[in-house]
Formats: C-alpha cells, sequence, structure tokens
C-alpha cells in the first residue's frame, strides 16, 4: 500500500473510530435520578464488604444517597460531592477518583482526533508537494492535489463533527457549575400534580407511575416520596412502602404527612412503638385539616394507645411472673411504660393490682409528679368516696412537687369540679392552657369528657 493511501485510510479510521464512539459511548445521566444512581455506584459503603452505595440497604448506605439525592437537586457538580463525601468518610469510599474514567474521554478525544486529522494532512502533502517540485508539475499538478487534500480534509471534519455533535446531544447540557444533566421538559410539581389528578380519577397505577416520574426529575422531593410510599402501602406491600417513608421523615423530619403515613405503616406491621414516636413528632406539628381526619378515620390514636398497653401489659406481666420483682429502677421500663399498664390493668377492672403496680414505681420514684398525678386519678375515678379523698392528696402532692405537671392539673381539674369545686377546676384548669405545649391526650380527655363545657 503506498504511503499516500496509507494516509487516506488513516483519515478514515479517525473519523470512523470519532463517529463510533459518539453513537456507542453512554452519556451522562439525563435526570437527577440517573445520575444519583450513577454517583451512588461510584462509592463504597463504609460499612459493607465489598458493596457500593447504590447496592447497600445499611443505614449508613441509606443516609449517604439521600445526601447526594440533597446534594445533586442543589446542582451541586460532581466535584463536590466526591469531596465532600471523601472528607466525611475517607479516600477509600471512592471507586473512581476524579479525573478517571470513561465519561472523561467525551472531552479528551477531540482532541486526539484533531491531532489526528492534522497528522494525516501533513503526511499527506509533505510527499505529494515534494514529488511534485521534483518533476516540475507544481503548478498544475501541485493545486489539483492541495484541492483533493483540503476536500478529503473538509470531508473529514465533517464526520467527526457530526461525531462529536451526536456526543453533545447524548450529553444534554451544561450547567453553570460544569455538571452534565439531561433535558427535563417538565418539573417535580407538575408530575406531583398529574398524579394527584389521576388519584382522584381511581387511577393508582398511573398515579404511584407520575410519583416515579417526579422522583426522577427530584429524587429528594419530600411530597413524592410520602405518597409514593403511602400508596405503596395500600397496595398492600409494607416492605416495599417504608424506605420511601423512611427517606421522607429523613429528608425532611417536620412534613407532618409523612410522620401519619409512617405511624399507620408501622401500626399494620406490628411496631407499636414507632408508631407512637411518630404519631408524637405529628402530635408537635401543625397537621393540615385532612391530615387530622385522616388520623381520625384511620383510629390511629386509639391503635397507637393499645399497642403500647398491650407492650406495657407484657413487660408487667414478665416481672410478675418472677419469684423476685426486682426495683423499678433497675428494669428497662419507663414511667410511660408503668402508666400505660396501670391504665390497662384498670380498664379492665384490676384497679387493686393498677395502684400496687405503680406503688412500686414510687418506691424507686417517690416524687416522681406523673407516677404521684396517675396513682391520684386511679383513686379518684374508684368512686369511693375515701379512696376519692386520698388520690386528691396524691394530686396535691404531685402539683406540690411540680406546678406546671399538665396531667395533675387536669387530673385535679375533674376531681375538684367532680366535687363541686368549680373556682378550683376552673383554675386549674387555665393553668393548663397556659403551658406552652399541652399533651394532644390531656386534650383530648377535657374534650371527650365535656369539661371545660360543664365549667363555663
Amino acid at each position: 500500500m503506498s504511503r499516500r493511501a496509507a494516509s487516506w485510510l488513516a483519515a478514515l479510521v479517525v473519523a470512523a473510530a470519532a463517529f463510533l464512539y459518539g453513537a456507542v459511548a453512554e452519556g451522562p445521566p439525563s435526570t437527577n435520578a440517573d445520575r444519583v444512581r450513577d454517583l451512588s455506584e461510584d462509592f463504597a459503603c463504609p460499612v459493607c464488604a465489598g458493596q457500593s452505595i447504590a447496592e447497600s440497604d445499611v443505614p449508613v448506605a441509606r443516609e449517604i444517597r439521600r445526601q447526594i439525592a440533597v446534594w445533586v437537586d442543589e446542582g451541586r457538580s460532581d466535584a463536590y460531592i466526591r469531596d465532600e463525601l471523601v472528607a466525611a468518610y475517607d479516600a477509600d469510599i471512592d471507586y473512581n477518583p476524579s479525573g478517571s474514567g470513561v465519561t472523561s474521554l467525551v472531552w479528551i478525544l477531540p482532541l486526539f482526533a484533531g491531532a489526528g486529522i492534522a497528522t494525516v494532512v501533513v503526511v499527506m502533502l509533505r510527499p505529494g508537494r515534494a514529488r511534485a517540485r521534483d518533476s516540475g508539475e507544481l503548478p498544475t499538478a501541485g493545486r489539483r492535489r492541495w484541492r483533493n487534500a483540503a476536500v478529503w480534509t473538509v470531508a473529514v471534519v465533517v464526520v467527526a463533527g457530526a461525531a462529536g455533535l451526536l456526543v453533545a446531544r447524548s450529553s444534554g447540557s451544561r450547567t453553570a457549575d460544569g455538571s452534565i444533566t439531561g433535558e427535563i421538559r417538565s418539573t417535580a410539581r407538575e408530575k406531583i400534580f398529574e398524579a394527584q389528578q389521576r388519584l382522584s380519577d381511581g387511577d393508582m397505577a398511573g398515579a404511584i407511575a407520575a410519583y416515579d416520574e417526579a422522583l426522577e426529575l427530584q429524587p429528594s422531593n419530600v411530597e413524592a416520596l410520602t405518597y409514593r410510599g403511602w400508596l405503596t402501602s395500600r397496595q398492600g406491600d409494607l416492605a416495599g412502602a417504608a424506605p420511601y417513608l423512611d427517606d421522607a421523615v429523613a429528608m425532611d423530619p417536620a412534613y407532618p404527612d409523612a410522620r401519619l403515613f409512617r405511624a399507620i405503616v408501622a401500626l399494620e406491621e406490628g411496631d407499636g412503638a414507632g408508631a407512637a414516636q411518630d404519631l408524637a413528632a405529628f402530635d408537635s406539628l401543625d397537621p393540615p385539616p385532612y391530615a387530622e381526619q385522616l388520623l381520625t378515620q384511620s383510629r390511629v390514636r386509639e391503635r397507637v394507645a393499645e399497642a403500647r398497653d398491650a407492650a406495657a401489659l407484657e413487660a408487667v406481666d414478665a416481672l410478675a411472673a418472677l419469684e423476685e420483682r426486682p426495683a423499678f429502677g433497675d428494669t428497662a421500663l419507663s414511667v410511660a411504660d408503668a402508666l400505660a399498664a396501670s391504665e390497662a390493668l384498670a380498664s379492665r377492672g384490676d384497679l387493686l393490682e393498677a395502684v400496687q403496680l405503680l406503688d412500686w414505681v414510687l418506691e424507686s420514684r417517690p416524687a416522681d409528679p406523673d407516677v404521684l398525678s396517675g396513682r391520684g386519678w386511679l383513686l379518684v375515678r374508684s368512686g369511693d368516696a375515701e379512696l376519692f379523698a386520698l388520690g386528691v392528696h396524691y394530686l396535691d402532692a404531685a402539683l406540690g412537687n411540680d406546678p406546671s405537671n399538665a396531667s395533675g392539673l387536669v387530673y385535679r381539674a375533674f376531681a375538684r369540679w367532680l366535687h363541686g369545686d368549680t373556682p378550683g377546676a376552673q383554675a386549674d384548669l387555665a393553668a393548663f392552657d397556659a403551658l406552652p405545649h399541652q399533651p394532644p391526650d390531656l386534650v383530648r380527655l377535657i374534650e371527650d369528657q365535656g369539661l371545660r363545657t360543664a365549667l363555663n
């Protein structure tokens, strides 16, 4: 093969290689969710053996994925995310250090292609020009060779340019901080609205698909995470719903819907303690009316109380089965557990056993206002005049130790009202209303028993 033919062949190979790379190279992620997945695959789980962040489901891996999602949605560059994770977890977490990887070829390949084309053109022209000069053909044949070379050079540049354009189109657009993103034609908010519309039409599958599209655009969207998890639970997949709701709570612990839905799912999974924690968090927020309505319809409070009482009773019964019950302070029971168990015992008619349980607690915590008020409340409701008076004594003791004890104020307000002391009951209720935080269960007790109406 002549040098000239070899030169043309080399030019064609360079152009073909550029075009082929542009056609088959995997472009950068087109959505935020794709980018989160790709980044998660680039980092090792700090506590797992041979698993990436994307593969592992341990808490630390899930937390890192959540943080990556937040950074991606904030528009942070890959370099920024990489630096932050390496700083937090050491360099060993990074599978692909910055500057390596096939993606860098998107920027390097055009340089090599250009250099290759320039080299080929020089190789083609120099021998031809030398032969033309030696043979005396430079004025005519030389110009023809230059013209042919120019045509071929233009052709090679066009082909390489087309390949570069294809690469650029597969890469998407570039944000201000240099990261590559896809062209997003709709917003996460629009997809959430679409999901709501589909759900109102009874199309649950379509609503789930729309929430998935919203999460593709914005993986850290708390509303989409929450309702994707909720709809998944309504399909009966409690295990599949939990990760969405966990992520939503981790992203925004103050989002009431996520707390409520996770409490319901926890109840359905038999996790009364987890449901109680989420319900307490829900009550501390400012939930919208529709959430309160769903709470009532689902009987979450009643179910949480039933689960709490059952667990507390089980723990107390286990201690009672011992030959010698240890001191309350030596057990894993909390005061809340003991109070719940005493109420459960009283509700099933075992008042004496309930009182004895709180006496056992008072042996270790004689000045605890919650236990004192709980014992007093049991006695006030006994229906016996002597026990009623003794119950008021315990309530006075509780408020003597802590004048702002919420349960003591409410229970004594009821006791005073039952005893005909309306001014005293009004004073206790006013003191309760002045507290910076009124426990929801006491507020409901006042409403359910009509105390406020009776005193007014």
